[in-house]
């Protein structure tokens, strides 16, 4: 029996980008959210070595005696501290979003798209079209399950073709199931 493979629809990377968004979706937003963590966590690491080496250098600076000089100094360093925590916090979120958001759509379809195939493979299969075939782009992830699900079409095939033969030989009567299915088997292999 001749292989079948799926046609070749154009891809739009855009419109096509969110196969399964009931399966998509919660992966993204987990991704994003650990993502954004991590640049928060990052964020807070940055100011606080910057707050602790500045703020031990200039303790050092300062004479004992000068308290008055201190306390200016503290606020002055505190006052640009904010001036850099800010923008430090600013750029570190919109950063691990762009990357998180990449990343999850790049991972998320990357799961989604094997999954989607093996599901359209099952309903052609169980719709009783044995002869068509999975194939993943290569580098797909589940290439082990690509051939698994590929031999479970060709094993059923096989059974049936045995079947069709053993009923041919012995001559019997088909039962009007039987025969429909005959039928219709005998169209798809016309048809291939």
């Amino acid at each position: 029996m001749p292989e079948k493979t799926p046609a070749r629809n154009p891809r739009h990377p855009v419109r096509n980008f969110i196969i399964l968004p009931e399966f998509q979706w919660p992966y993204i937003i987990r991704l994003l959210a650990v993502v954004n963590l991590a640049g928060v966590v990052m964020a807070m690491a940055i100011c606080t070595l910057f707050y602790l080496h500045y703020h031990a250098q200039d303790a050092g600076a300062l004479m004992p005696g000068d308290a008055g000089s201190l306390n200016t100094m503290e606020s002055l360093l505190e006052e640009n501290l904010m001036d850099v925590i800010v923008p430090a916090f600013v750029i570190a979120d919109v950063v691990s979003l762009a990357v998180g958001l990449a990343l999850s759509l790049y991972f998320s379809r990357k799961i989604s798209v094997p999954i989607y195939r093996i599901s359209k493979w099952a309903e052609v299969v169980s719709s009783g079209d044995l002869g068509y075939r999975l194939k993943f782009r290569p580098g797909d992830d589940l290439q082990t399950l690509e051939a698994a699900c590929n031999k479970v079409g060709e094993t059923y095939a096989k059974i049936i073709e045995d079947m069709r033969r053993q009923i041919t030989e012995a001559n019997l009567p088909l039962s009007p199931k039987a025969a429909s299915i005959r039928i219709a088997s005998e169209r798809a292999s016309t048809e291939a």
